[in-house]
């Protein structure tokens, strides 16, 4: 493991989604300081951060989809008493700008670079319904881990066994992921306060790295994530951090 990469934003780091391509993946984040909202880039080959013009239209209730190429797709939800999705929109981020902007409520599908709905196939390059066509483009490839709450089953396993091997008493609810040599844990436990703990191990639990990534009441969704082969998580709300060869 080398930690490669590590950046501090002015803001606290809000959301990230990833685009480009798998020979050049890039990282977006929207980070928030106040009413200021800014979008930035991490190009996940060369490591180099740039910002990217905030459209207005997004300050909005968003969730990323998914990033094509240049292109970011969000799905923008309602607000009030029925939350749900209200559209689709398309940004470029190169330039900031809003592309296209679709009303709907559901879809079915992402198919390649193609949107599946009710009323026919989107290109999401474009935001144009037609008959989908080939397209080689391949996606920046990544990994989730697995997410386990107090309401959920197989939490109670790894309390056991963090109890046993490490002393420690998670509470809340943790996140796996197994790779070939490694198994990566982030978790919360209460230590004068919440805390939420990164802890990498091999196989037979031996810990190579572990560190604090924030103190905090609420529960992170997905602490880390696996791109490109690196690791990428966020710690103190507000730095990157990126390791390679996980």
């Amino acid at each position: 493991m080398e930690k490669i990469y590590t950046h501090t934003f002015s803001g606290n780091i809000w959301s990230t989604g990833y685009f480009g391509d798998a020979q050049h993946p890039k990282c977006w984040i929207e980070s928030r300081a106040g009413d200021e909202v800014h979008w930035h880039q991490v190009d996940l080959t060369t490591f180099h951060c740039q910002e990217i013009p905030f459209p207005i239209e997004a300050n909005k209730p968003k969730t990323w989809l998914i990033g094509i190429d240049s292109i970011a797709v969000f799905l923008c939800l309602h607000t009030g008493k029925n939350p749900g999705i209200e559209a689709i929109e398309g940004y470029d981020l190169t330039t900031g700008k809003r592309i296209y902007r679709i009303e709907m409520t559901s879809w079915l599908a992402i198919d390649g670079t193609y949107l599946q709905t009710s009323s026919g196939d989107i290109n999401l390059r474009t935001g144009v319904y037609e008959s989908k066509q080939v397209d080689h483009w391949q996606g920046v490839t990544f990994e989730s881990p697995q997410h386990f709450e107090e309401s959920q089953p197989g939490l109670e396993a790894f309390q056991t066994l963090f109890k046993q091997k490490f002393g420690e008493n998670i509470v809340k609810g943790l996140d796996y992921w197994e790779g070939t040599d490694k198994l990566i844990f982030s978790y919360y436990l209460y230590d004068h306060g919440w805390k939420n703990r990164l802890r990498i191990c091999s196989f037979d639990f031996q810990t190579l790295h572990e560190e604090t990534l924030v103190a905090s009441e609420k529960i992170g969704f997905q602490t880390f994530q696996l791109v490109h082969g690196h690791l990428v998580y966020i710690r103190d709300k507000q730095e990157l951090v990126i390791y390679a060869h996980i």
